[in-house]
């Protein structure tokens, strides 16, 4: 039997629709269960207390850090700014989405059929964890971007000749497109990411990616009012989106009241290798079932 590329890429697209399917099917049945401890078990951050001090960071910025930070980055040694140009790109929101993206069609387009329930589990967990990657990057920064243009105030290359508070809403070019900072959403996002699911290692998430955040303020694209405003907001937008996919049970639990992933749950390396080479050789041994029958 002769390969057809339009015959494969169909079967594919029927199955990725399938399994979108499923997972909407999933979300709306575990929705109409009746469980409001399960529901109320989570305890969330004071998020009174959280939103005053985030206003109060950025108004302190606005009033004090911005004037400095403006004169102050034209003092950066060239060394600095180049070190830091390059690790500001790793607020860079493709450097998650693209993989995210590429892993979560990959394997909705797999046929996971003749795989076992086992295995099928870990390429499920597997889209989950791609899935909430990809809406928390993606969600967080097209909001943040739209946030930019509401406000529309001036990057930092414009300090000279309109200073820091200059506000021309709405900021439909780049350069009047300083606050929230978008490379700073990014990194708050990734840092919860990181802590979900890594969390022995959470201050060292929030250490790393808090300083792409202040590599903005060093190359000069933003302010410091600008990456506490992005941060937060990345940050936030990442939990509610994990404490959503935890009350519906998609690959996140709660946990003692908090956010967590069991340990049954967690996606390792093996496993997923283990599911891929298995469906690699299903795939290769009805290939070649298909090549003999095509023979006699």
């Amino acid at each position: 039997m002769a390969f057809s590329l339009k015959e494969y890429m169909r079967k594919a697209i029927g199955r990725l629709k399938y399994q979108t399917s499923s997972c909407f099917g999933l979300v709306k049945r575990r929705r109409a269960q009746d469980n409001p401890a399960y529901r109320l078990s989570l305890e969330p951050p004071n998020w009174q207390l959280l939103i005053m001090l985030v206003i109060s960071a950025v108004l302190l910025g606005l009033v004090f850090f911005d004037q400095a930070a403006g004169v102050w980055q034209k003092t950066v040694p060239e060394v600095i700014y180049r070190g830091f140009r390059l690790y500001t790109d790793l607020g860079k929101s493709e450097i998650l989405l693209i993989p995210a993206a590429l892993a979560v069609l990959a394997l909705g387009f797999l046929n996971w059929q003749p795989l076992r329930t086992a295995q099928r589990a870990v390429l499920i967990r597997a889209q989950m964890l791609g899935l909430f990657v990809f809406v928390a990057i993606a969600g967080s920064g097209l909001t943040n971007n739209l946030l930019k243009i509401l406000f529309g105030r001036a990057r930092p290359r414009h300090f000279d000749e309109l200073g820091p508070l200059a506000f021309d809403a709405p900021g439909l070019s780049s350069g009047f497109q300083s606050f929230p900072s978008g490379h700073s959403a990014t990194a708050g996002a990734l840092a919860i990411i990181l802590i979900l699911l890594l969390p022995r290692l959470k201050w060292l998430w929030f250490g790393l990616t808090v300083w792409i955040a202040i590599s903005r303020v060093i190359v000069g694209s933003h302010y410091p009012s600008d990456i506490v405003a992005g941060f937060s907001y990345g940050a936030a937008f990442t939990w509610l989106l994990a404490a959503w996919m935890a009350r519906h049970r998609l690959y996140f639990r709660i946990m003692d009241g908090a956010i967590g992933i069991p340990k049954q749950l967690r996606l390792s390396g093996s496993s997923l290798y283990k599911a891929l080479s298995l469906l690699r050789q299903k795939a290769y041994d009805k290939a070649s079932i298909d090549k003999d029958a095509g023979e006699t």
